[in-house]
C-alpha cells in the first residue's frame, strides 16, 4: 500500500476524526425518527458523511497521484490564531464593532501582499457586513459599542 497524494491522505484521516468524535459524542442523544427528529439525528447524519467524504479521500490517496505535502507557514497560522483569541476576549468589553475592525485589521497582514490602505477597507467592510447580517438581519444578542 502506497499513498500517491499525501495531502488527500491526511485530509481523508482528519474527516475520519471529525467523523469519530462526532459520532461518539452524538451516540448519548436520541435519534428520533426523520419526520421527528431528535437531538442525535443531525450530528449522527454529519458523521456518516464524514466518514463517507474520509474514507473517499484516503481511497483516491492510494489510487491516484496527487500533490505533497508543503511546509507549513507558522506566519499566517500564528497571526489568524491569536486574532480569533482577541476576538473572543474583546467582544464582550468593546462591542462587536471595535472587535471585528481591529481583528480583521490585523488578520489582514497574514497575507503575504497586504497594504495598508486595501486592510483597512477589507476591515471596514467586513464589519459593516457582519453587522447588518448578524445584528439587524438574525438579531443575534451582541454587543455593538463598548458598554460605557
Amino acid at each position: 500500500m502506497h499513498i500517491r497524494a499525501p495531502k488527500d491522505f491526511w485530509s481523508g484521516l482528519m474527516f475520519l476524526a471529525f467523523a469519530a468524535v462526532t459520532l461518539v459524542t452524538s451516540s448519548g442523544y436520541s435519534m428520533g425518527r426523520g419526520g421527528r427528529m431528535g437531538p442525535g439525528y443531525f450530528p449522527t447524519l454529519l458523521g456518516a458523511v464524514l466518514v463517507l467524504l474520509g474514507l473517499i479521500l484516503v481511497v483516491r490517496s492510494l489510487a491516484t497521484e496527487g500533490e505533497a505535502i508543503q511546509r507549513i507557514e507558522m506566519r499566517p497560522l500564528s497571526i489568524l490564531t491569536l486574532c480569533v483569541i482577541l476576538f473572543g476576549v474583546m467582544i464582550q468589553p468593546l462591542g462587536l464593532v471595535i472587535a471585528l475592525t481591529v481583528t480583521t485589521f490585523i488578520a489582514a497582514f497574514a497575507g503575504p501582499d497586504v497594504r495598508l490602505k486595501e486592510a483597512a477597507l477589507l476591515s471596514t467592510g467586513l464589519t459593516l457586513i457582519a453587522t447588518i447580517i448578524f445584528v439587524f438581519a438574525l438579531r443575534l444578542p451582541l454587543p455593538i459599542w463598548p458598554n460605557l
